[in-house]
């Protein structure tokens, strides 16, 4: 039963994710036209769509999960709202609008294939995406402008050091980034420091890394030889995963007093009863050791030493 849930919230956080961004551009379209009232029809159906397929997962989605997708439809809501009154000011052009129709619009949830983030048309206000690089090292200033609060996607990357931790601390900047959901997919020898998130963080084909994370939900699927220093509210997850270590997320990396908190790592391809052989714990001195190379990484020059800061 867990698993299927768990395969069900992917491709259900997959779909949904690619109907809303295409539903805010859609929204980003209508405003900057000439007659926003044309489209207002279309939006609203569109929207309709996407709180159904919402509210038909209820109940196979993780609580938290549920509740965020909720607040981003509510947003959706508030927009073509605003998007109503502003356009009764506006005249409306005495010809007609080319119809579009509803399949080249958005994505249907329940039938459309499954697509890899980021292969769409996506607004970056809401869902930042940082992909295909290799050797590089990325910081807050390699995201494109973004909004206070955002979705952040991570793909296609190799030896790479994502550093989003700002200058020195979680909270360093006063404008920091808060990241709404973490996806991460396809990335060999990197290293990941990245604050505490609010919500979950998928993470899918990875292959010798380290990563540094704070969330609320944790799940890795299909990868090898990865180090986490994690802090998190719930148990993590993987599954066909293999050489994992968890370990706490670095005290020096918070700019406030955390007690470490004890989780059960859940191995959804090892349900029995014995120890899972795909996980271990890193112990005291392994912890501080890994802690030490991931604080030297925090240098644009330590790109040609991820070798010796990543598992092998």
């Amino acid at each position: 039963m867990a698993e299927a849930t768990w395969s069900f919230s992917q491709t259900f956080t997959s779909h949904f994710q690619q109907a809303q961004s295409a539903l805010e551009l859609r929204i980003e379209k209508a405003r900057a036209g000439p007659s926003p009232q044309d489209d207002l029809n279309e939006l609203s159906y569109w929207l309709a769509k996407l709180s159904k397929d919402l509210a038909d997962a209820s109940g196979s989605l993780p609580s938290y999960d549920q509740k965020q997708y909720e607040l981003q439809v509510k947003t959706l809501e508030k927009s073509i709202d605003d998007l109503r009154v502003s356009s009764l000011s506006k005249p409306k052009f005495s010809f007609k609008r080319k119809v579009v129709t509803p399949s080249t619009i958005l994505p249907t949830i329940a039938k459309e294939p499954l697509k890899s983030i980021g292969t769409t048309d996506q607004p970056s206000s809401t869902h930042l995406i940082l992909s295909s690089r290799s050797e590089s090292f990325l910081t807050r200033s390699s995201l494109p402008e973004h909004s206070s609060q955002t979705n952040l996607s991570i793909f296609d990357l190799d030896h790479c050091i994502v550093d989003l931790l700002g200058k020195d601390s979680v909270l360093a900047s006063k404008d920091d980034l808060s990241i709404s959901a973490l996806h991460v997919r396809n990335l060999s020898n990197c290293v990941l420091l990245l604050p505490i998130i609010e919500g979950s963080a998928l993470l899918h084909d990875m292959f010798n890394c380290t990563i540094v994370l704070g969330c609320h939900q944790f799940r890795m699927h299909t990868s090898k030889n990865i180090d986490v220093l994690l802090s998190i509210s719930s148990n993590p997850i993987i599954e066909t995963c293999n050489s994992i270590r968890f370990g706490q997320y670095p005290a020096a990396f918070i700019d406030r007093e955390q007690t470490p908190v004890v989780y059960s790592v859940q191995d959804f391809s090892h349900i029995r009863s014995t120890a899972s052989p795909h996980f271990s714990l890193l112990t005291p001195d392994d912890q501080f050791d890994l802690v030490t190379k991931v604080s030297s990484s925090r240098k644009v020059d330590a790109v040609g030493q991820i070798k010796s800061i990543v598992p092998q």
